[in-house]
């Protein structure tokens, strides 16, 4: 049955009424192309005509759009909007490119909203600048990240990596297959990440590393060259699939979580060459915990050739999305016996 129509083929609102309430984010984007004769009015980032800023307008009117997406679109739901931020660009050739996100904690999404607050903004750049001339041309309007409920949309796939490649030796076993919460961790992580990821696999330095464990039903990637650390590891996965965006995990974030990996999807920019935690006590970007763009097989394949094997020093000269972590603790590594003992469940 059509979700739009009941029983008795009458149109209808979907019941969300035992639906679970979560965060959620939308960000759409949509782009308008100016004509040469305005450029004469951009000043800096922002175009000045007699009826005012246009992009402060624009964000004003999106901002408004998106309050009012149930009064316009019919089966909408009425949505708490929580969180609500324009981003407007201008390029050298006249490109005005606008990204409205979208936060609630709700149960159902926000995408109608983001693609209506971005659509209308859109609908505004023209209004304004018609005076001057109708040669403008409102393009592509998209959805490029859903987060939150049943399911991750991003404008490309996603996928999980665990890295488990390495040796273990302060650990003095496999860290991948110890159990912490019941099952052996690599697999623990494996599971989170399936609920966000259209494939997880596990990073290990050869082919049969999880052979007659737990671990060999899991699909892996091979490091493509053998004792490099958690880079190669990394490489390899991004070079399986160049155009997705991939979650990288270590196995070693012993209270790594569901929340760890949808408040970096909440609040993840598709512009970012990553988006990751800070660590708090070294102020430096957690380079095994972070969401990472399609750009990342060139720029690591490029530190690689310069012999920089730290992820770390990699993110610290790229356009990072540092989040902070509501309890610094959570992403604490655990490489030792000692360590180990003290982790609380």
């Amino acid at each position: 049955m059509l979700t739009h129509i009941d029983h008795n083929n009458q149109p209808t609102m979907v019941d969300i009424t035992e639906k679970t309430t979560s965060i959620r984010m939308a960000l759409a984007k949509t782009e308008v192309q100016l004509p040469q004769e305005m450029a004469a009015y951009l000043k800096g980032d922002e175009l000045i005509l007699a009826k005012g800023p246009v992009f402060q307008t624009a964000i004003i009117a999106g901002t408004m759009a998106v309050k009012k997406t149930f009064e316009t679109i019919p089966f909408c739901h009425q949505i708490p909007i929580e969180s609500c931020k324009f981003f407007i660009s201008i390029d050298e050739n006249l490109l005005v490119t606008i990204q409205c996100r979208v936060k609630t904690s709700f149960k159902t999404g926000v995408e109608m909203e983001a693609l209506h607050g971005a659509l209308t903004a859109a609908l505004t750049i023209y209004d304004m600048c018609k005076a001057v001339t109708h040669n403008i041309l409102i393009k592509e309007t998209r959805l490029v990240a859903k987060t939150g409920g049943k399911r991750t949309i991003l404008d490309r796939p996603l996928y999980g990596l665990v890295l488990t490649g390495g040796k273990s030796q302060r650990m003095g076993e496999a860290k991948a297959l110890i159990s912490y919460h019941g099952k052996s961790h690599a697999a623990y992580l494996v599971d989170i990440l399936k609920d966000y990821c259209q494939d997880v696999f596990l990073s290990t330095a050869e082919e049969a590393q999880w052979k007659g464990t737990e671990l060999e039903n899991i699909p892996t990637i091979v490091d493509f060259t053998p004792n490099l650390g958690p880079v190669v590891g990394m490489l390899s996965a991004f070079k399986k699939y160049p155009q997705a965006y991939w979650f990288i995990v270590a196995c070693d974030l012993v209270y790594f979580s569901h929340d760890h990996v949808e408040k970096i999807l909440t609040d993840f920019k598709p512009e970012a060459f990553a988006t990751a935690y800070e660590n708090v006590e070294g102020k430096f970007p957690e380079a095994l915990c972070a969401l990472y763009s399609p750009s990342a097989e060139s720029i690591f394949n490029q530190a690689l050739e310069k012999d920089i094997r730290c992820p770390v020093k990699v993110l610290k000269q790229q356009n990072i999305n540092l989040l902070q972590l509501s309890n610094p603790l959570s992403l604490a590594n655990i490489n030792t016996p000692e360590e180990r003992k003290n982790v609380h469940h």
